[in-house]
């Protein structure tokens, strides 16, 4: 008990330092992975492109790369349900009951 007092001034700053950063890299992931900007970009593309200030080579080259963004973030998250869904199945089986688990066409 003495020890942890006599560390608090050390200990409790690196303990907020580390939630901080625990934080910032929780939003840091969440962002990546959301679609959100991707599709605020191909908004904007296209509102580009209706205004004139790009050309239509310019928007099919800069909507290719987007698009292939897209399509990528959404082939992660259905890699990330199916391991989810493995793994559960296999804790499961592990319990010795009997789930049945219908995948939804999406993850085919």
């Amino acid at each position: 008990m003495l020890f942890k007092l006599l560390t608090l001034p050390i200990a409790l700053p690196a303990a907020g330092i580390k939630y901080c950063i625990a934080k910032v890299a929780e939003v840091a992931e969440a962002e990546m992975n959301s679609e959100e900007p991707v599709k605020e970009d191909l908004l904007q593309l296209q509102i580009e492109l209706e205004e004139g200030r790009i050309d239509e080579d310019a928007y099919v080259a800069q909507e290719r790369v987007l698009l292939a963004r897209l399509r990528q973030l959404r082939d992660r998250r259905k890699q990330e349900m199916r391991e989810e869904l493995e793994e559960r199945a296999d804790e499961v089986a592990a319990s010795g009951r009997r789930v049945i688990i219908e995948m939804p066409d999406e993850l085919k």
